[in-house]
C-alpha cells in the first residue's frame, strides 16, 4: 500500500488534471447550451429534457452498478490482488452485457407508446421517437463503457479519462455549430448528432482499456458464487438508485403534466448550469474515492475516516467558493447566458444550487459505507428521503403550489439524509458523532450564513453588469475563503496546506 504522502500527492496530481478537464468542459457546456436552446427553441429543448430524460431512466441501476464495479476493482486493488481485479472484471461484464440486453429489449419495446403519452405537441412526436431511441442506444453504450471508466479510476490513472472528456466537449461544440446550418427537423439531428459523439468517445476508451491493463481481457464465465456478492451489493444500490430514478424523472414528469414543457426547459437550464457547476466537487471526489476504498480495504480504518471527514468539509467550501456569487447575481448570469431566459428558471436555480450543497456531504458519507460493504439502512434512509418530496410535491400541485415547490422538499429531505446517514455510520463503526458536528457541520454552516449574508449587503452596492459580476466573484471569494481559513482546525490547516504544496510544485 502506498504511503500516505504519497497517496496525498497522487490525489493532488489526479485533482490538479480533473480540474483542467472541468474547466473545459464547463466552458463549452455553457457555451454551447445557450446556442443550442436557440437553435432548437423553447419547446423542442423541453421535449428534449422531458423525453431524453425518461429513455435514460431505463439505465435506472447503471450508478447502483457502477458503484459497485469502482468498489470492487478498488477493494482489489488495495489489497494489491490483480487477479481478484481480474475476476472482477470479467464476472461483473457478464451482468453489464445482460443488463444492456434488458434496457434494448425493453426499453426498444416501450418506446412508442411512452412517446405518445406525453404532453408533447403533436407535430413534435417522431421528433420525440427519434430522441428516445438515440438516447436510449446512447445508453446502452455508456453503460457499458462504464467497466473501462471504473478502471481508470480505481488505477488513479485519470490522463486520459480528462482527454477522451475534452475530446468530447469538442465534439458538443461542433455539433451546436451544426444545428445553425440545419435548416429543419434540428431535434432528430440534434439527437442523432449526440449519439455520434457517444461511440466515438467510447470508442476510444474501450481501445485503450483493452490494450493498456491487464485485467481488462474478456474470459467471460457464468460464475453463480462470485455474483452473488457483487449482486447484493448492487441490489442495495440500486434501491436507492430506483429512489433517484422516482425523484428525478418523477419531478420531469408532474412539472409537464401540472406546468407543462416550457417548465421543463426551466428546469433543463437550471439544471445545466448546476451540472456544470457542481462539477468542481466531483472531481475531487473521483480523485479520492478509490483512496477512501483502499485505505480502508488496507486495514487503515482511521485514515480511510479521516478522509471522508475531510473530503466532506473540503468539497464543500469548494462548491460554495463558486455557488455564493452566482446565487447572489443569478438573474443577471442567466440573461447574460441566455438571450430568452425561461420563467421560472431563476427561482429553480437556488433551489438546485442548495439541494447540490448538501448532496456534497452525502457522497463521501456514502464511498465510506461503500468500503464497508453494509448498505441496507443507507439505501433504505436515501429511497426513503428521494421518494417522499415527489409524493408530498405532487399533493402540493393539486392544491395549487408553485413550481418551486418540489425542489425545496427535495433540499429539505437531502439534508435530513446527512443527518440519518452520520447514525447509520456510528452504528457500523467506532465513529463520535460530535466530531462530525463540530469539525465539519458547525463550520461550514457558519462559514455559509456569515459569507451570504455580507455579500447580500454588499450587493445593493455593485452594478448590474459585467464589471459588478466580476467585482462581486472577487470579494465573494476574499470573504467566504477569509472564513474558511478560520473556520478550521489546526490540523485541518495543514492538510489543506499539505494539497496545496504538491499542486503548486507541479505547476
Amino acid at each position: 500500500m502506498p504511503s500516505y504522502s504519497s497517496s496525498k500527492k497522487r490525489v493532488a496530481k489526479n485533482t490538479l488534471l480533473l480540474y483542467v478537464r472541468m474547466f473545459v468542459v464547463m466552458g463549452v457546456t455553457i457555451f454551447t447550451s445557450r446556442i443550442i436552446l436557440e437553435s432548437l427553441g423553447i419547446t423542442d429543448y423541453g421535449v428534449y429534457n422531458v423525453v431524453g430524460g425518461i429513455a435514460g431512466s431505463f439505465g435506472f441501476f447503471s450508478s447502483s452498478m457502477t458503484s459497485a464495479t469502482q468498489r470492487y476493482f478498488s477493494y482489489g486493488h488495495g489489497e494489491g490482488n490483480i487477479e481478484k481485479v481480474r475476476e472482477y472484471f470479467n464476472v461483473i461484464s457478464v451482468l453489464y452485457l445482460f443488463a444492456c440486453g434488458g434496457i434494448l429489449v425493453i426499453g426498444g419495446a416501450l418506446g412508442f407508446w411512452i412517446v405518445s403519452r406525453l404532453n408533447i405537441p403533436a407535430d413534435l412526436y417522431w421528433s420525440g421517437v427519434v430522441v428516445f431511441y438515440t438516447t436510449l442506444i446512447s445508453l446502452i453504450i455508456t453503460l457499458f463503457s462504464s467497466i473501462f471508466d471504473s478502471v481508470l479510476i480505481s488505477r488513479e490513472n485519470l490522463k486520459l479519462y480528462a482527454y477522451v472528456s475534452i475530446i468530447e466537449a469538442g465534439l458538443k461544440l461542433g455539433i451546436s455549430y451544426l444545428l445553425f446550418l440545419t435548416p429543419s427537423k434540428r431535434l432528430i439531428v440534434y439527437a442523432l448528432l449526440l449519439l455520434s459523439v457517444t461511440i466515438i468517445t467510447k470508442g476510444i476508451l474501450w481501445i485503450y482499456c483493452l490494450k493498456k491493463f491487464e485485467e481488462c481481457r474478456f474470459d467471460l464465465k457464468w460464475e453463480p458464487s462470485k455474483m452473488k456478492g457483487i449482486l447484493s451489493f448492487m441490489g442495495w444500490t440500486g434501491g436507492s438508485t430506483i429512489a433517484w430514478l422516482i425523484n428525478d424523472q418523477g419531478t420531469n414528469i408532474i412539472l409537464n403534466l401540472f406546468f407543462g414543457p416550457v417548465v421543463n426547459a426551466a428546469r433543463g437550464v437550471a439544471s445545466q448550469v448546476n451540472n456544470a457547476i457542481t462539477n468542481f466537487s466531483r472531481n475531487f471526489y473521483v480523485a479520492l474515492t478509490p483512496q477512501i476504498i483502499k485505505s480502508y480495504a488496507s486495514g487503515d480504518v482511521k485514515g480511510s475516516i479521516s478522509m471522508m471527514n475531510n473530503s466532506s468539509l473540503f468539497s464543500y467550501y469548494l462548491l460554495w467558493l463558486i455557488i455564493l456569487p452566482v446565487i447572489v447575481r443569478r438573474d443577471y448570469i442567466l440573461h447574460l447566458w441566455l438571450k430568452e431566459v425561461p420563467d421560472y428558471a431563476s427561482i429553480f436555480l437556488f433551489w438546485i444550487l442548495l439541494y447540490s450543497l448538501v448532496n456534497v456531504l452525502i457522497t463521501p458519507q456514502w464511498v465510506f459505507i461503500q468500503a464497508i460493504g453494509k448498505l441496507k439502512a443507507y439505501s433504505i434512509n436515501s429511497g426513503l428521503f428521494m421518494i417522499l418530496p415527489v409524493v408530498i410535491g405532487y399533493l402540493f400541485y393539486r392544491f395549487g403550489y408553485p413550481p418551486q415547490t418540489i425542489f425545496i422538499l427535495s433540499f429539505i429531505f437531502r439534508f435530513m439524509l446527512v443527518l440519518a446517514t452520520i447514525i447509520n455510520i456510528k452504528t457500523l463503526i467506532d465513529y463520535h458523532l460530535t466530531t462530525y458536528l463540530i469539525k465539519v457541520l458547525l463550520p461550514l454552516i457558519s462559514v455559509s450564513f456569515l459569507s451570504y449574508f455580507i455579500l447580500q449587503i454588499i450587493n445593493p452596492y455593485i452594478e448590474q453588469n459585467f464589471g459588478g459580476l466580476v467585482l462581486i466573484v472577487l470579494i465573494s471569494i476574499i470573504i467566504s475563503f477569509t472564513l474558511m481559513i478560520l473556520s478550521l482546525d489546526k490540523k485541518n490547516k495543514n492538510f489543506l496546506f499539505n494539497k496545496l504544496k504538491p499542486v503548486l510544485k507541479i505547476r
